[in-house]
């Protein structure tokens, strides 16, 4: 299991979690609420007990995530859903295919349970744009991967269909979930402060050097009648404290000078040319 994302998505990203080997979630900062993607490899019809745990630990993974964000789940659900929504009309729409199967009804009880609607059942496309699945003698066609959101937060889902023209190498369309509103916040880049430099220049002057001599062997001699109980911690950080406030007392802090963009010379230069 994996989510990939872009640079952009990446300096949004809050957290990500795998949670099992077929279950993986990441949290998102958008401009509304919180988004969390939580996606899945659902175990096959046949693998009944393995069933049974997967959608017991999925739901605990969907209900963990607070109520106030946006969650949309998707992947491999090996789930068929079909088009007829009598008594789930609250879950799902009546533009999908074929028959619900086992994995459909554990499905779409899952979504009942939490609130989540299926979006590739919702809008009509011909049938070449819902199948999500295509055998590999190309007679077989299924629609068992899966993109549902948030019953709350149904309004941002556009559109849901499959790209046939993908090439990613599978036997799975690439499916693509249309949204808005959801735009994600890249993570503000910290301010960087300049350190402030002393003005060590002025230990050229002979009398700045002289007198720094003094500063320090005065407040060494004040240090050294203190307390010799203190801890290496203590002392190390007593003895920095002695030389940067002599630093700052008699050196002081030197001005940042940004560089010109064009020297001096250059302009005349440019400016004589003007005239030429």
């Amino acid at each position: 299991m994996g989510i990939l994302i872009n640079k952009e998505a990446r300096r949004s990203l809050m957290e990500w979690s795998p949670v099992s080997e077929r279950i993986i979630l990441a949290c998102f900062k958008t401009k509304i609420h919180n988004l969390t993607i939580i996606q899945w490899y659902a175990p096959t019809e046949t693998d009944k007990d393995m069933k049974e745990n997967f959608y017991q630990q999925l739901h605990e993974t969907i209900t963990a995530v607070l109520k106030r964000d946006g969650i949309i789940v998707m992947k491999d659900m090996n789930a068929k859903i079909g088009s007829n929504n009598e008594g789930l009309e609250h879950v799902m729409g009546r533009h999908g295919i074929g028959n619900m199967n086992e994995n459909g009804e554990l499905f779409s009880e899952l979504c009942a349970r939490c609130d989540l609607i299926i979006g590739g059942t919702v809008f009509p496309h011909k049938t070449c744009h819902k199948v999500s699945w295509v055998s590999p003698d190309n007679i077989m066609e299924n629609q068992i991967d899966r993109i549902a959101i948030s019953k709350r937060f149904r309004r941002p889902l556009l559109d849901v269909r499959n790209k046939r023209g993908a090439d990613i190498g599978s036997d799975h369309h690439l499916m693509i979930a249309n949204f808005f509103r959801f735009k994600i916040l890249a993570a503000r880049k910290k301010i960087k402060t300049r350190r402030k430099k002393y003005n060590v220049q002025k230990f050229q002057m002979p009398s700045v050097r002289e007198e720094f001599k003094l500063e320090l062997k005065n407040r060494f001699s004040v240090l050294s009648t203190q307390n010799e109980d203190t801890d290496i911690e203590g002392r190390w950080k007593a003895i920095k404290n002695v030389y940067m406030e002599t630093s700052e007392k008699i050196l002081g802090f030197r001005e940042n000078q940004q560089k010109e963009w064009i020297s001096e010379e250059t302009q005349k230069e440019e400016n004589w040319q003007k005239k030429m």
